[in-house]
């Protein structure tokens, strides 16, 4: 836009504020902001001198950087157009500088994703440090060596809230969790996720962590409890009294010979957990959302029945199982659920679509607004999952996404890849014009064009990593 047109722009009559509130509500949902010329705040800044003048005026806009590894290897930014002295593609730690100087003291969001064998570009965890005490949200997926440097920032951190620490090479012996500064020195943290290679918390040292904590995952293995029965969990429950959503990855169960378990009851509102075998421990009647991987229905129809929660979100993750597993059970136990996840990871038998077959009941979850399926299939169901969604439509289904991977070894990725029939299309047209949000990501195929960008629904986050991961936003929340 030209000078003289924005002279001339409608928008620029609107108050400064409203200005800045509209451009704020450009970023992503989930505040992870990519430095790129085609997204906010780098487009806004582009348009004409007007604009520029708002977003430089706005903290708000350069509270959060994302910086995934294709930038951490100095590959893929542009220069900033608002300072043309700098140029991102070799200055990742001046870009980071420059982002958090405009955000004027305001709280700070930093997430770095950096692959395997790769380290942090020079300078960067100096930039860091130097704004440490604005630090609200670190999420860090680095190197064991990156970590111990990053460890060397001691803080204080007093507005840090969420902490999510990924170590994606082999760990180093002596690193534990519990040598993270960044837990001790942070009285406000509310969310913590420590490195994948290490195990714990260690029950002999949960006094360390902080009691404040609402949101955690934990990985626990043998060698830190024993095989985990109730009683192992318990002292987690009793030292974080306020926790609420809690993500737990088990390697062994111990479940009595014989009688069925006590149960542990607790007040949780949101559970990840990887071994359903886990749900005969527990009770949670607050329970809203859980996201579970399933080996056998009848322990999520047991663990319903049992805690009488009312649950809002569900989330199913299968592998290769001998058998499909019918949902109906579970679903019925269900019925305030408004959002359903069915993903399977590996199969050979059974596609994600065909599990949802009993949903073309629509007595069935018939509060049911948001479904995601996703599955590894050699071809995409297009026509049955279109006919799914058209049912459901009428029903109130007004979110669904279809996400397919392909198998591996792929043999022709192009025909993975290829659209639906153009009479498929028009039919999610219709769809989309009666008011449904759809997206389909099937390989090198999306439908629309833009659904890799798109927002995650409801209250699920994508994740920071590259690896996609859905999971409720209160294990990430900026």
């Amino acid at each position: 836009m030209s000078e003289g047109q924005a002279n001339h722009d409608p928008a620029l009559q609107l108050p400064f504020e409203l200005i800045s509130s509209i451009f704020v509500l450009c970023l992503p949902l989930r505040r992870r902001v990519r430095p790129r010329l085609n997204r906010a705040p780098l487009n806004l800044a582009s348009v004409c001198r007007d604009w520029r003048a708002v977003t430089m005026g706005t903290p708000e806009l350069w509270t959060a950087i994302f910086l995934q590894s294709s930038q951490l290897k100095l590959s893929d930014a542009a220069q900033d157009p608002i300072d043309s002295r700098l140029d991102t593609r070799n200055h990742c730690a001046d870009l980071m500088d420059l982002w958090f100087t405009r955000a004027s003291g305001r709280p700070l969001s930093i997430s770095l994703n950096c692959p395997q064998r790769t380290c942090l570009p020079s300078g960067l965890l100096d930039v860091m440090a130097t704004y440490h005490i604005h630090w609200a949200r670190i999420e860090l997926a680095i190197s064991s060596d990156d970590f111990l440097s990053f460890n060397e920032i001691t803080g204080p951190f007093p507005l840090l809230s969420t902490l999510c620490i990924k170590i994606v090479d082999a760990q180093p012996e002596e690193l534990t969790r519990l040598h993270v500064n960044s837990i001790r020195n942070s009285p406000n943290l509310r969310y913590l996720e420590l490195p994948t290679h290490t195990r714990g918390p260690h029950n002999e040292d949960l006094a360390l962590f902080p009691r404040n904590l609402t949101s955690a995952c934990f990985i626990l293995s043998p060698g830190d409890w024993g095989p985990v029965a109730g009683g192992s969990l318990a002292p987690i429950l009793n030292h974080f009294p306020h926790i609420l959503h809690l993500d737990l990855h088990l390697f062994q169960i111990q479940l009595p010979i014989g009688a069925p378990p006590e149960r542990l009851e607790a007040y949780l509102i949101t559970l990840r957990l990887n071994l359903d075998h886990a749900l005969d421990l527990l009770s949670l009647p607050a329970l809203q959302s859980l996201h579970i991987e399933l080996s056998s229905i009848a322990k999520l129809s047991d663990f319903l029945a049992q805690s009488q929660c009312h649950l809002t979100t569900l989330s199913v993750e299968m592998h290769d199982l001998i058998q499909r597993v019918n949902l109906v059970g579970a679903l019925s136990a269900a019925p305030e659920l408004h959002t359903l996840i069915v993903a399977v990871r590996v199969s050979f038998r059974y596609t994600a679509i065909q599990y949802c077959d009993d949903l073309f009941d629509i007595n069935l979850v018939p509060r049911l607004r948001n479904l995601i399926v996703e599955e590894r299939a050699r071809f995409p169901a297009y026509d049955r999952w279109t006919e799914l969604l058209q049912l459901r439509a009428g029903a109130g289904l007004v979110f669904a996404e279809l996400y397919v991977h392909p198998f591996l070894p792929v043999s022709d990725p192009e025909q993975h890849s290829l659209p639906p029939s153009h009479d498929v299309q028009a039919q999610w047209a219709v769809l989309v014009a009666g008011g449904m949000q759809l997206q389909i990501l099937a390989g090198y195929y999306t439908w629309p064009a833009d659904a890799k960008d798109a927002d995650p629904i409801g209250d699920l986050d994508n994740g920071f990593t590259e690896q996609r991961e859905l999971r409720p936003y209160y294990f990430s929340s900026f």
